[in-house]
This record gives structure tokens, sequence and C-alpha cells, in this order.
């Protein structure tokens, strides 16, 4: 796919009958504020907020300040550096006129009072901008041709033509009272709540990044993009940022910034850009966000933009058949039935053609084909456009040539499915029993196994052995679940819905087990959901999370939270997982349908009593972990509380487990009933407290955190292994009880 790199991106807004230009100048000041929103004996939890108060948008942004003696344990919606500057994160570097972006901290006195220091930096002050504003306004306009602007029309629509109509349009998440198909039917609105021609809304994504998506069947040359946001006055409210990004054939590239005008279409526009796929993404730091109409205007260029010939796929398909390079029970083409497809070559029983050694099971011909056009879907989601290293590549070559991988049905296998390898070939294939591969959860899950083995890395690494399962089904229930496989899945003319494999049980009700462990080594693939979804934006983590655990593990027998740990540097491990935790406390990971499952299922007494029974009454307000519930390495108890008035007052003790590098990290998750947002309270040493307005729930939260990240196998754990002792903690609380 050709991508020209636009030399500029223009930005503007149309409103009413005209449309203006704003042009903004290189340095843009704003008003900083510093506000202490929380305070106990040693701790305390402040807000910084930046408030744009002038006429330009502000792209990027830094703040600084200093104590005389408190100090910053922790931060979030900001890079934090030295003592102390932070700076903006991907989402909320561009502050529109009239908005604020905030950022958290956490920190300790150190014996000293609770300070307010000043804010300052770049961002921070009182000056407009001056001369250089206008010659930077002037400079940019005179490179502007007239025909950029409808300056003088009846109608907000510009001149060209709207290629969004021909787009099909995909989703991170709709709510299913709106109408995704609203955004390109060419309506007009007249203000950001005129719903009359149906909208596109995220509700209930507070505070998340949410995106639509543009697919072209051919290469389109994009001139610039008019996108009229929706805003109820309630749960859905115009974004505090928004941003387009295009695809080069690899990745998604960043085109620009987006303006935030109400009742207005807002223009972007792009110099020589081509591409078949447009993103953008939008977040309110509040509510949820929303669209009425989403123009392109652009022009095809009539090269062809077919997903199978291009990116990590190895070229142009089919590819090669496997014929001499090895065999599995004695296949071949003149003793079984088999069917190709571009990467994947299915052989199976029929016609009294049943393999070599006879035990191929004879299968109808179109569940072969179904199992085939679903592996094949998976492959173009995460090698194609995910970047997975392709399955189809042998681990001893990064160069080809590039193979089908071969399926075989048996009547043999004693499991739905199973991935094996040629050790010489290092190349994969998978066995199925009987129709399996007609199972879209068991054909992908195996297909996982294929991702992880190719990469290589974990191949004979024996710590890494119980996380190829949890691997495996994280593939599974992506593809299920996440919106850039159902894009691929629509493009290919498969199921659009599937439905998410969280075993709550496991995953709730036995949060206490290690963070993965032969009991639980299946269903943990949550935790690879919320590294990959990164909601506490944590260096090292995202989209190529899970790939990058794989390419970059030592091969020195590591576990991969050892990996975890230099991908997350200066953030330790322990704290992701106690993190992590947290938020399952309310599947607050960015993943509705597991969400939902969640909130249908928590109020089962039967559940609640398996899940959340994890103290033991001492008296006087004080409570200890039962010893059947004491939780392992990784683990967790997520305990939720009865809050007795408007205050609660946790510390949690650590009784010491034999184990000299014993600690946890504790966590109060504070839900919204309401608005569903959650926030979090950490527990430094174990103490802290918080107000809970009667429209909020908590849930108390204790991990076993130990200073020292175990090198386990899990196959291999006994009870004395240090990954099998639990934790042994007590908890004093006012203002709140367990619900026991």
């Amino acid at each position: 796919m050709k991508t020209i790199m636009s030399k500029r991106h223009r930005a503007l807004y149309l409103a009413g009958v005209a449309a203006g230009i704003f042009m903004f100048a290189p340095s843009v000041f704003a008003a900083c504020s510093y506000q202490v929103s929380n305070a106990w004996g040693a701790g305390f939890t402040a807000t910084i907020r930046i408030t744009n108060d002038t006429s330009s948008t502000i792209n990027g942004w830094q703040v600084n300040w200093r104590y005389q003696n408190n100090a910053v344990t922790n931060a979030w919606n900001a890079q934090l550096s030295g003592n102390y500057s932070a700076s903006n994160v991907s989402w909320n570097r561009a502050i529109a006129p009239g908005q604020s972006v905030e950022f958290g901290i956490q920190g300790v006195t150190n014996g000293g009072p609770v300070e307010t220091p000043q804010v300052t930096g770049t961002a921070c002050g009182t000056s407009n901008t001056s001369s250089s504003a206008s010659s930077a306004s002037s400079s940019l306009a005179s490179s502007i041709s007239s025909s950029s602007v409808a300056s003088s029309s009846s109608s907000s629509i510009m001149a060209g033509t709207n290629i969004a109509l021909a787009a099909v349009a995909t989703t991170s998440y709709v709510s299913p009272w709106e109408t995704l198909s609203a955004v390109n039917d060419n309506s007009n609105p007249t203000n950001s709540n005129d719903k009359s021609s149906g909208a596109y809304g995220n509700w209930n994504n507070p505070n998340s990044i949410q995106w639509v998506q543009y697919e072209w069947p051919q290469t389109q040359r994009l001139e610039r993009t008019q996108i009229y946001w929706f805003d109820d006055n309630g749960g859905v409210l115009i974004p505090t940022t928004a941003y387009v990004e295009y695809w080069d054939g690899n990745s998604w590239i960043y085109a620009g910034e987006v303006p935030l005008a109400e009742n207005a279409f807002n223009d972007l526009e792009f110099d020589g850009l081509e591409t078949n796929r447009l993103r953008v993404s939008m977040l309110n730091t509040q509510q949820s966000t929303g669209i009425l109409e989403w123009r392109v205007y652009g022009t095809t260029t009539g090269s062809s933009s077919s997903s199978s010939s291009s990116g990590n796929s190895g070229g142009p398909v089919p590819y090669r058949a496997i014929t001499n390079e090895f065999t599995r029970f004695d296949v071949n083409t003149t003793n079984a039935l088999y069917m190709d497809s571009d990467r994947f070559r299915a052989y199976y029983g029929g016609n009294g053609l049943n393999g070599g050694q006879g035990n191929l099971a004879n299968v109808a011909s179109n569940q072969i084909a179904f199992g085939l056009s679903h592996l094949e879907a998976a492959y173009e989601c995460f090698v194609n456009e995910w970047g997975f290293r392709s399955t189809s590549l042998s681990a001893n070559s990064d160069s080809g040539p590039y193979y089908k991988m071969n399926l075989y049905s048996t009547t043999t296998l004693n499991a739905g499915g199973a991935m094996g390898a040629d050790a010489q070939y290092r190349l994969s294939f998978i066995e199925f029993r009987d129709n399996a591969i007609n199972r879209p959860e068991t054909a992908v899950h195996e297909f996982g196994h294929s991702l992880t083995y190719t990469d290589y890395t974990w191949v004979d690494q024996g710590r890494t052995g119980a996380w190829w399962e949890t691997v495996a089904n994280w593939v599974a229930d992506t593809y299920n679940t996440d919106a850039l496989c159902e894009a691929v899945r629509v493009r290919e003319g498969l199921q659009r819905e599937r439905d998410t494999i969280i075993d709550l049980e496991a995953n709730i009700a036995l949060s206490h087990l290690q963070i993965v462990s032969t009991r639980n080594y299946y269903q943990a693939w949550p935790f690879l959901t919320y590294l990959t979804n990164n909601p506490d934006q944590y260096p090292g983590l995202g989209r190529m999370a899970v790939p990058n655990l794989l390419s970059n593990h030592l091969r020195n027998n590591e576990t991969p939270l050892h990996v975890l740990a230099r991908l997350t540097a200066p953030v330790s491990a322990q704290q992701v997982l106690g993190r992590y935790w947290a938020r399952m406390a309310y599947l607050d990971i960015n993943h509705p349908k597991a969400q939902a499952r969640f909130f249908n299922t928590r109020n089962n007494s039967g559940f609640r009593s398996r899940a959340y029974a994890n103290l033991t009454a001492m008296g006087s307000g004080r409570y200890r972990v039962k010893a059947d519930r004491a939780p392992l390495y990784g683990g967790a108890n997520i305990t939720p509380l009865n809050v007795n008035g408007g205050a609660v007052n946790v510390r949690v003790i650590n009784l010491g487990n034999g184990l000299s590098d014993s600690n946890f990290t504790a966590t109060l998750s504070i839900r919204n009933t309401q608005s569903g947002s959650v926030r979090y309270v950490d527990l430094l040493n174990g103490m802290g407290s918080t107000s809970v307005a009667t429209n909020e729930e908590v849930s108390l939260i204790v991990v076993n955190t130990p200073n020292t990240l175990y090198l386990y196998n899990a196959f291999e754990s006994t009870t004395s292994s240090p990954d099998a002792i639990g934790l042994q903690y007590e908890v004093e609380l006012e203002g709140a009880t367990p619900q026991l």
C-alpha cells in the first residue's frame, strides 16, 4: 500500500453557514493548579489540572513542581520524572481551548505537613500569544489555497466527494441502543444533540479511549475529514481529546488532532495521504463519547488494498504447501482428502481415504471450510493487523519461505485440539479431534499456541509452560471480542458478534491462587487483556504487550513476570499485579463483554460465598484472612465492604508467612454505581482512608506481591514452594465491615 506522509495537518471547524480558520501559535499558555484531594496521617493524594484558557490548542505539555518535605510515590494519567516533572501521555496531550486535563499523584509527607506547591512549566502562565502568533498564522495561512475552505455556503457540507459513504464502519464499542451506521449516512445535524438521523455512542465507557474506523476496498487519497460530535448533555459528551490515525500497511500512524467544537463540523485536512483505513480515537475524561456524522473527502487511487498480500503476512498468497518437508500420520494427498486456503491445508477423512495410519476422521467438507475461514481470519487479525510473527514462517528463518500450516482431523486425539511441531523445520501443525476444527474457540486457541511457538523464545522453557495455555485462551477470547478481529470477521463475511470465554469462577472465586497455576492457567488470560488494553498507561505495555512478552524472553528459563518487569521498568511487576487485581474487583479492564458477564453474575449468592468470603472476624473491627483463602504468589483477595458512614479507614498488617521477602499490595477500588466509573486508592504500607459517597461501592483488594519475583514452574510447584505459600494478614477497618 502506498502512503505519502503528510507535510502538515491543518485543523479548523465549520459552524453555521460559514467556516473559520484558526491558526495555532507555537507557544500557548494555560492556567495550572494543584489541589490536595485527600490526606491522612502520613500520606495524601492530589490533582494537578491544566486549563487552556486561550483561543489556541495546546499540543503536548509538561509541568513542574517542588516540595520541601513531601514526596510522590505514584502518578496516573501522566508520565512522571525527576523531582518533579510530569508530561502528557498519548491520549491527553492535546488541550482544546476552554478544556482541561487532569492527572493524579499520591505521596507521603515525610513527617511534614501536606504541601500545596506552585505548578510551573511551559504550559503554565497567563500570557497570551504575541506577535509570533500572528506571524505564524499568516505564514501558514498563505500556504492554504482558497479551495481548502468552504467560506460562504448555505450548508456545512464541503466540496468534493464524501467517500465515507462507501466505507465499512467498525468500532471498539457501540451502545446497543445507538447506531454505528449513523456516522456515514450523509446526514447534516443541526446541533450536537440532534439524533433525528441516529447517533453513534459508546456509553458506558467513561475516561477510556474508544474508536470508530472506516475501511475501503481500495486505496483512497484523502483530502480532509469532518466530524460532528454527539453530546446529549448527560453520559455522552464532546471528547476532551480526539485524534485521527491511518493504516500504512503495517501499523497505525498519527495523522492529527480533531478540534472539539460543539454544534459544528470539526475539520482536519491532510496533504497527500493515501490509505484504505482511517480511524478516529476519542476520550472524555468524565463521560463517554459519540459521533453524529463523520465525513471523509478524497478520491480512489484505483490500487487494490487486498488484506492478504502485504505486511507481516510474508508476501502474496497462497503460501507453499508442505510436501516433502515433514509428514504426520503418514498423511499425503493420495491417501486423504484435503482442502486448501491461502495459509492452511486441512487433511481429513472420507470416501475411504483416512490417511496412512487410518486415523483421519470423516468430517463434512462444509465444516472444514468453516474452520479454515476462521483460522484465516485469525491469521489476518493477529499476524497482518496486530503484528505477531507469522505462523507460516519457520522458527529457523526470518526470510521465508512461507508455508501453509497443516491441520489434521483425527479419531485418536484425546482432546479437542493440540498443537505440535516438526523439530527439524520448526513449523507448527494442529491436530483436531473429529470435527473440532468446526469450533472457532478450539481452532483459534490452538492457533494461539502456534503464535507462541513461531516466536520460539518460550520453547523448552519450563517456567513458561503453564502460560502457553494462558496466551492461547487470550488469543481465543481476543478473536471473539476485540474490535480489530471483529472488523476482520466482518470483512471476511463471518459472524460479527461472538461472546467472551471468561470464567468468573476461576478469575474471581479463585483469585487467591497464583497468578498462573495448574488450577487457572487456561482462565488466567484477563491478565494479558489488562496488559494489552493498558488502562493505567504503564510504560512498555499496550497492544504489543503479549508479542513483547514472547520476543523479550531471554531463554534462561525465567518466568513471563520477569519479562514483564523489564518491559514496564521503572514500574515494578508487583505494582502492575496490584493494579490489575484492583481493576478486577469490578472487571474494569476495558473488556465490556467480560464486565457485563461479571455484573450479571456477582449478585448470585453462591458465587458471592465462593468469591468474597475471605476474612474471619476477630472482634473490635479486626479481621484475619482465612487459611484456605490466603492469596498465593500474584494472587489476590477481593473483599466488598459495607460502608457504615461517609469515610473508610483501612490498615492491612502482614503477619508473615515464613518468607523473608513477604510483602503485599493493597488498594481500595471505589465504583460509582451511577456512572460506572471506578477510582483507586493505593494503601501505602497497608494504610489509607477515603470518603465514600452514597452512590459509591467499595472493595478492598490485597495482593501477594513479595519483594522478589519467584522463579517457579506451575507444573512443578509443591505446597512448600514459595509461590504456593499464602500471604497471612489482618485488616483493621473503621467505617466499614466486610460483606461476609
